[in-house]
């Protein structure tokens, strides 16, 4: 029997998250390591000192972010450790000096090509771990498809300005449906008129169409998993991220921008058999190689190679 890995994560909480991804990803990665998962500050080798056994690995959870917890001592570390960065335009020149001054050597990032524009002189550093979808979450559940066209998510125009444009334009349309984000924070499940969780998947997976942009940095999104992932024909920005992930214009999704989305949008309507293909296509592909258990299951082959290369330098 192969031994399990030990693996120490420091994160914030985010079980009950508006969009609790990573929760998701421990609760895969528990299945197949022996995982301790730490959410308080403080200095790295007082907390090693509380723990029963010495992890194999540590990883620190969008490190640097709000969100997370502040550890210290990362230099002096002699267990092989990785620092995972989220938001990547975030305090990149505080983040920058971080990397440096604790000597941190392996760098995780959901985004590959802005890391390196942003994060350029640490590439040879960079990991790429991608978005991925919880299955059992984001499914088709056979709902009746009420909405002709839906979009949510966060609406900062200077952020998101294509999401502000596609409402401002097609908010009229007979069957356009636009529910408001509900805040970057933690949601219990009894809030009424907020869609998290298993309530945002069903939305997703009542309407024909569903609508989005990709964020003034292109990021590929964690919508544009979500929304295919529920048999809903996605209309989004494209980019070569995205076409590496193996997502292909008309044939897992819908390639939008600026000019063309009220056009392709009305067309795709109308056209229901195309529409249901691509958005069964897309489902399809997505289940099968961007699940959060295949996600896991590629960090842990990553973590084994970073412990096996450092043993042997």
């Amino acid at each position: 029997m192969t031994k399990r890995l030990k693996i120490l994560i420091f994160t914030g909480d985010f079980q009950e998250y508006v969009a609790p991804v990573f929760y998701y990803f421990l609760c895969e990665l528990e299945k197949i390591t022996d995982l301790t998962v730490w959410h308080e500050s403080g200095d790295i080798n007082n907390i090693l000192d509380q723990l029963k056994e010495k992890p194999d690995f540590i990883y620190f959870n969008e490190y640097g972010e709000m969100n997370s917890p502040v550890i210290t001592g990362l230099k002096d570390l002699e267990i092989p450790f990785a620092i995972q960065l989220f938001d990547l335009h975030y305090q990149i020149n505080k983040r920058k000096r971080a990397i440096r001054d604790e000597n941190i050597k392996h760098i995780f990032t959901v985004y590959r090509d802005s890391f390196h524009v942003w994060y350029k002189e640490f590439s040879d550093r960079m990991y790429w771990l991608p978005h991925h979808i919880n299955t059992e979450i984001f499914k088709d559940y056979g709902l009746k498809k009420e909405y002709n066209y839906l979009l949510m998510g966060a609406m900062s125009r200077r952020t998101y300005p294509l999401r502000n444009m596609i409402v401002d334009r097609m908010k009229d349309n007979p069957g356009f449906v636009h529910h408001k984000h509900p805040g970057y924070r933690n949601i219990k499940d009894h809030e009424k008129n907020v869609f998290v969780r298993e309530a945002y998947a069903k939305e997703i997976n009542k309407a024909k169409i569903f609508l989005t942009g990709n964020s003034k940095y292109n990021y590929p999104l964690g919508k544009n998993f979500e929304v295919p992932a529920c048999n809903t024909l996605l209309l989004a920005p494209p980019s070569n991220e995205l076409k590496d992930l193996g997502f292909i214009p008309e044939v897992h999704y819908i390639p939008i921008n600026k000019e063309n989305f009220e056009e392709k949008a009305k067309y795709y309507l109308q056209h229901k058999c195309e529409r249901e293909r691509i958005a069964r296509q897309g489902m399809e592909m997505v289940h099968e190689r961007h699940s959060t258990s295949k996600r896991a299951d590629q960090f842990v082959k990553v973590i084994k190679k970073i412990i096996s290369d450092e043993k042997n330098n």
